[in-house]
Formats: C-alpha cells, sequence, structure tokens
C-alpha cells in the first residue's frame, strides 16, 4: 500500500475526530456513549477523502490509474 495513502487517512483521520471532540463541547473524560458513538462515526468518514482520491484517475499521487 502506499504511503501517501496512509498519510491522507492520517491527516483526514485526525481533522475529522478532532472537529468532533470540539463540536461536543465537553472534555473527553465527560463523554457520554452517545458522544463516543459520534466519535466513532467521525473516524470511519475519515476515509471518505481518501477513497474520492483514490478513485480519481486524474489524481497524480494515487489516483486510480487510466
Amino acid at each position: 500500500m502506499n504511503l501517501s495513502v496512509l498519510a491522507s487517512y492520517g491527516r483526514s483521520f485526525l481533522a475529522t475526530t478532532l472537529t468532533a471532540v470540539f463540536a461536543i463541547g465537553k472534555l473527553p473524560t465527560e463523554f457520554t456513549s452517545a458522544d463516543w458513538a459520534t466519535v466513532s462515526n467521525a473516524i470511519w468518514i475519515a476515509v471518505i477523502p481518501v477513497v474520492i482520491r483514490y478513485l480519481n484517475p486524474n489524481d497524480a499521487t494515487f489516483g486510480i490509474k487510466k
């Protein structure tokens, strides 16, 4: 697997997870199970930009080759 794919997922993962945590507006130690479910949704949603780039044949970094 291309390391740029993992790096891209890592950036998306960090951005979406932090956004979800800050949007909840509490410290993680005060999260309920519903709050953790929201954060876990952000984890799988982080893969969407990576998949979009992977499926793009015009993406020179790691897009599908024509």
